[in-house]
């Protein structure tokens, strides 16, 4: 079963996001990163490589579409990763890319982790400027909104939820004071 290495997974996103404006390209690739902090702040038992390596390899469809990026993940990493090297990605990998975003669908308990973790991340770090540019804020207050219900039935619905929940927002709470300080 192929699970790429952190360093793997990172390079290419790097290497992914290249196709999408300089902007574009830094804020998604910031996103990875919170995810990764945020899964690893988090994690008990779950396997921390698979999910390092997801908070990368999640995001990477996003060149060919944001509303199917799981789905054009899945396809990119299965011909970079699993053709290549002759095997299968490994099937919670699977998971943790193609449940992120999908509520009361993830299997496993990192896929299960991932979801609170993304969009934990994408709700309260994510420098939103560039995104309320393009939308009315109506519709960005909508989104904001969408993204706060989900997180927060995915934290009820995990054994450690309120464990979880405390740790993140530590963790966003921490970075957002750093930047006022700036």
């Amino acid at each position: 079963m192929v699970v790429p290495t952190l360093s793997e997974a990172k390079d290419f996103a790097r290497s992914s996001f290249r196709s999408l404006s300089t902007t574009d390209a830094l804020i998604r690739f910031r996103l990875c990163e919170w995810v990764e902090r945020a899964v690893v702040a988090t994690a008990a038992d779950e396997d921390i490589d698979i999910l390092r390596a997801s908070a990368y390899l999640q995001e990477v469809g996003v060149i060919h579409s944001s509303r199917d990026k799981a789905i054009y993940s899945l396809q990119m990493c299965e011909h970079l990763f699993s053709e290549s090297r002759g095997d299968e990605l490994h099937p919670v990998l699977l998971d943790c890319i193609r449940n992120h975003v999908r509520a009361g669908v993830a299997k496993s308990p990192e896929a299960q982790l991932m979801q609170i973790c993304h969009k934990y991340a994408v709700t309260h770090y994510l420098d939103y400027m560039l995104l309320k540019a393009r939308v009315s804020e109506a519709a960005f207050e909508k989104l904001q909104l969408e993204r706060i219900d989900a997180y927060t039935d995915y934290l009820a619905a995990h054994p450690r939820g309120s464990e979880i929940s405390f740790v993140l927002y530590r963790l966003f709470a921490a970075q957002r004071n750093r930047a006022v300080e700036k």
